[in-house]
């Protein structure tokens, strides 16, 4: 891993389909803005802001609600790892049949 992989992997965390789907639907908001005259004024500024803040974090590549997601992530215990690779059946089983070729 290089040092701008290192560095700069965490201030890009929206990829390439999320960006362009992001960027499609701030332009069709938009769009639909222009062509529906009898919008209220709460609706009108509404889905201004979410036209707005799709597009930038289309364009930017950078979306806050990501980020805080991902720091929660990290902050989860270990435990639930471990939780499911022990409820995993076939585990056992496996190695139960392995030792029995060996035996046999």
């Amino acid at each position: 891993m290089t040092y701008e992989d290192e560095k700069f992997g965490a201030v890009e965390n929206v990829g390439f389909v999320d960006g362009v789907v992001r960027g499609s639907v701030s332009i069709a908001i938009l769009v639909a803005i222009m062509l529906i005259p009898a919008i209220s004024s709460l609706t009108l500024f509404a889905l201004t802001q979410l036209a707005i803040y799709a597009g930038l974090t289309a364009f930017i590549g950078w979306d806050p609600v990501y980020a805080m997601m991902k720091q929660r992530e990290s902050r989860r215990p270990a435990q639930q790892s471990s939780a499911a690779v022990a409820s995993y059946p076939q585990r056992d089983l496996q190695a139960d049949s392995k030792a029995h070729k060996r035996a046999a």
